[in-house]
């Protein structure tokens, strides 16, 4: 019976967009990969900005891992989510935890030789839309350029960052044919200001209306404006327990639920979060912004659920990486694929 050897977590940040990455070796010398969230981005002191998830795994969850079968995930998850309770069931705890879940699946999944997806029962489709989302770039031309490359490489939706209306304006009216378009805020707004807000993105026809108010967790709030515009709302990406999403759910005023993989607690949480996006009849978007096993993680998770609406692509402009080495996943006709290869299938 193979043991867990060692889990280890580095920050990659060789390029602007770094990667927390957790690796989970057994003794029979596989090797498991996961990603947790990457911490607030920070170009002056990017060596730092994950380094609070990195210790919770290095300091508390690997010394209690270290020895233990590998393959009773959830056994593992809710021993570690019990001992951990004290320190926080939300936040960088439950963040590092995401990370050695998703290491922990992959792992399983390339000791049996199939996807991740397979473990849980298959894909429930042959594709899901795909979106580019972009970075806030502030900038026409910017913009312009980005969607046209968007286009050119298959999408049929692109979500922008934007807080100003008129860049929003004018690719609503420049691509309304060729794109649908997204917009998210990450909460820039009151309520009030939100509402206008909303009010003007439901005139141009935008598809949904992401993250409208700060606090970004004001169920309340997300209430008050999502009933008071007809703009679909989106949000979850900050949310973390099942209690979190039942509350937000709960008010109704969500179309789309964007719980993010990386803070969740990984895959064997997200199992559960579909069944609530099921009961609820709300449309699940994972949520991402990470070239590497963060996305493929969401990719294997949106195909076992018949919920799923469309998965998160991170686009960002040419010549620009993430510093984990991955490829996009696969896509045709603007729908990702079922993915390829053992575990979670990149690398």
């Amino acid at each position: 019976m193979p043991r867990i050897e060692s889990v280890t977590a580095e920050l990659l940040h060789d390029q602007p967009q770094v990667n927390v990455i957790i690796r989970v070796r057994d003794s029979d010398g596989l090797e498991g990969v996961g990603e947790a969230w990457w911490g607030i981005y920070d170009a002056k002191r990017p060596s730092r900005t994950g380094s609070p998830i990195i210790a919770v795994i290095n300091d508390m969850l690997a010394p209690r891992l270290v020895g233990r079968d590998p393959d009773p995930i959830e056994r593992l998850w809710f021993e570690l989510m019990d001992w951990g309770y004290r320190y926080a069931d939300q936040g960088i705890f439950l963040m590092g935890l995401s990370g050695v879940d998703l290491a922990l699946w992959d792992l399983k999944g390339k000791r049996l030789g199939v996807g991740v997806a397979t473990l849980l029962g298959g894909p429930v489709s042959d594709g899901i839309p795909g979106y580019a989302s972009f970075p806030r770039y502030r900038n026409a031309e910017r913009l312009d350029a980005e969607t046209e490359r968007a286009i050119e490489a298959g999408f049929t939706a692109i979500k922008l960052h934007e807080i100003d209306l008129a860049f929003i304006a004018g690719l609503c009216n420049e691509y309304a044919d060729d794109v649908k378009i997204m917009v998210d805020v990450n909460g820039h707004f009151d309520p009030l200001e939100a509402i206008a807000f909303g009010s003007r993105l439901e005139e141009l026809g935008v598809t949904w209306f992401e993250e409208p108010v700060r606090p970004m967790r004001d169920h309340g709030a997300i209430a008050r404006v999502g009933g008071s515009i007809a703009c679909d709302l989106a949000a979850g990406e900050n949310e973390y327990s099942l209690e979190d999403f039942d509350r937000l759910l709960a008010t109704g005023a969500l179309a789309y639920v964007q719980p993010e993989i990386t803070k969740i607690g990984g895959l064997t949480a997200a199992r559960r979060i579909s069944t609530l996006a099921e009961l609820y009849n709300v449309a699940l978007c994972p949520h991402n912004f990470r070239l590497g096993p963060s996305l493929y993680a969401s990719i294997q998770w949106a195909f076992t659920s018949p919920a799923s609406r469309w998965v998160e692509m991170p686009w960002v402009s040419a010549g620009q990486v993430f510093s984990f080495p991955a490829t996009m996943p696969p896509m045709r006709d603007g729908l990702v694929l079922p993915l390829d290869g053992p575990g979670l299938g990149c690398g």
